[in-house]
């Protein structure tokens, strides 16, 4: 299995994430992408990074999404308080961001990926130019941010294809999907070239977790 895949976290109960953390550590997941939330970009209101830094993620490495206004603020944070926290990538969303280069260029200082994320009706356009250059990865957004549980919209799959043509000018980059993600589009996705996605309802909503991702990962070439 080539795919990447990991769960996702996107509450404002520091409880509720911790037990989801557990799960993914317990089901052999490798990464857990964790949604951190200002009120202002959406109306979900999350704990921050600093909140996390007593939790025991195991081999869980962590990747973080910050969908607030000024996401470089957050950075800054965890270059203050998580450095010892297994962090893998760090995805900023850019529409109340000011400065993507300078975003990037923080986040690769600390030796972790860095990413852009784009709400679902935001044009690939809008990263600069000169971000490609910086980027490790792109998080492409199929649902409307802020909320689980919606239904992945197909406009997604146009901006994968845009994605996958920088890929194929010569850019290094890792193409990321989050939202709406389950066992019946999984396929599809993986056939339009994306290399990773963080699943929330499919997992986090089932009966049983464990059996949620075995069934999950089973229709993952």
């Amino acid at each position: 299995m080539n795919l990447d895949v990991s769960a996702n976290v996107l509450t404002g109960s520091l409880d509720l994430a911790k037990k989801q953390i557990e799960l993914a550590k317990d089901n052999n997941l490798e990464a857990i992408q964790i949604d951190i939330a200002d009120g202002i970009f959406v109306d979900v209101h999350t704990f921050t990074p600093q909140d996390l830094v007593d939790i025991d993620f195991g081999d869980l490495q962590i990747d973080f999404h910050l969908m607030t206004e000024e996401p470089m603020d957050y950075v800054w944070e965890m270059e203050e308080h998580c450095r010892h926290l297994p962090i893998r990538a760090v995805f900023g969303q850019i529409e109340k961001m000011s400065y993507q280069g300078a975003f990037l260029e923080e986040v690769k200082k600390q030796d972790w990926k860095a990413g852009l994320a784009l709400d679902l009706y935001t044009p690939i356009e809008s990263i600069e130019e000169d971000s490609w250059d910086w980027m490790d990865a792109i998080l492409l957004l199929g649902v409307e941010a802020g909320a689980s549980g919606q239904v992945q919209n197909t406009f997604l799959f146009e901006k994968i294809k845009f994605a996958r043509e920088k890929i194929l000018k010569g850019e290094p980059m890792r193409i990321f999907v989050d939202g709406g993600v389950n066992k019946d589009n999984i396929a599809k996705l993986q056939k339009s070239g994306i290399d990773g996605v963080t699943v929330n309802t499919a997992f986090n909503k089932a009966e049983n977790y464990k059996k949620a991702v075995e069934e999950f990962l089973s229709h993952v070439e």
